[in-house]
Order: C-alpha cells, then sequence, then structure tokens
C-alpha cells in the first residue's frame, strides 16, 4: 500500500520548493507521522548518526535510519547498519530503515525494514518492498498523507533552506 495521489503530487511540488531539504524534511514528517501514532518521541537528529528514535505505547523502542532516494535505488553503507546496531547494543532499540523512493510513491510509500534483512550496498525498492515489515508500513503510510496536507502550506511558504527551521519551531521537530 503506497502513499494517495494528491500526496505524491504535494511531495513532488516540495521536492521542487524544497529540493536540498527534502530528506531531512520528510524525515521529520516521518517522525511527526510516529508521534501521532501514539509513539514517544526519543530523539531525531537531522545530522550524525541513526535518525529517528521513538518508544512505541508498550514500551518497545524503535530505530530508524531513514533513507530517501530520487531513483528505484538507494545504497545502505556501513555507518547505516553500524549506527542501528550501536542502538540496538547500547539501548536495545530495535533496528529499522525507513526508505521512501521519489519514483515509487504510489506503489510503495514508506518501505520499513528490519535492519537485519539489509546488507551494504544496493537495493533495488521492489526488493525492499518485498522485505517490508508490513503493519508499521501500512500504518505510517495511512497517516502520512494527513500529515503532508496539513504541513503543506507552511512548508511551500518558507524560503529555500528554511523548512527545517521552520518545522522546528512550528511542529516541535
Amino acid at each position: 500500500m503506497g502513499l494517495p495521489y494528491e500526496t505524491a503530487r504535494k511531495l513532488e511540488e516540495l521536492y521542487g520548493c524544497h529540493e536540498k531539504e527534502f530528506g531531512k524534511v520528510v524525515q521529520k514528517l516521518l517522525a511527526l507521522t510516529l508521534v501521532e501514532m501514539g509513539f514517544g518521541l526519543a530523539e531525531e537528529r537531522a545530522v550524525q548518526g541513526v535518525d529517528i528514535d521513538v518508544i512505541a505505547p508498550g514500551g518497545e523502542k524503535l530505530s530508524f535510519e531513514v533513507k530517501t532516494s530520487q531513483s528505484a535505488q538507494v545504497t545502505v553503507q556501513d555507518k547505516d547498519i553500524q549506527g542501528l546496531e550501536s542502538r540496538l547494543n547500547a539501548d536495545g532499540y530495535r533496528p529499522l530503515f525507513a526508505f521512501i523512493f521519489r519514483p515509487h510513491y504510489l506503489g510503495d510509500g514508506w518501505i520499513i525494514v528490519p535492519a537485519g534483512r539489509v546488507k551494504k550496498g544496493t537495493h533495488n525498492a521492489m526488493r525492499l518492498a518485498s522485505l517490508d515489515d508490513g503493519s508499521l508500513s501500512r500504518e505510517v503510510n495511512a497517516r502520512f498523507p494527513e500529515l503532508v496536507e496539513r504541513t503543506f502550506d507552511d512548508l511551500m511558504d518558507c524560503r529555500r533552506g528554511t523548512a527545517l527551521n521552520m518545522l522546528k519551531g512550528k511542529y516541535g521537530i
């Protein structure tokens, strides 16, 4: 289950307006989506380290490395895998990758894959979709469009290079 056409269109507009920040913008929108799903935000890192740490309502800790791609492929590096392993070993966070591919919004949307299923190297979107976590991805993809809709005008109204500051100031992320 991917994202609705209208959400994909709005993401494309956001990409056109905030191309250099786009990956971090959608990362922050994913973090906000998780918070709205009831997860407690432990940390969202715009630089260095694993991207998002959350705590589920039942207490399970999840750590996400977010990867955005402008093509049908994405590269996973050793540092991505090692960062997730460090969150598992240090604090018991379940390591996950969250992928979003610009050409595949409609078909796949967010693809959430347990880190143990992803090795270093270049991966095709379709292959990663076959490794998807399932229920978590479906819930994220069901809720993400509403968040894109709610933040869209604010993101489109801010100048290039200021989207991350706007999200922090207005939405606390």
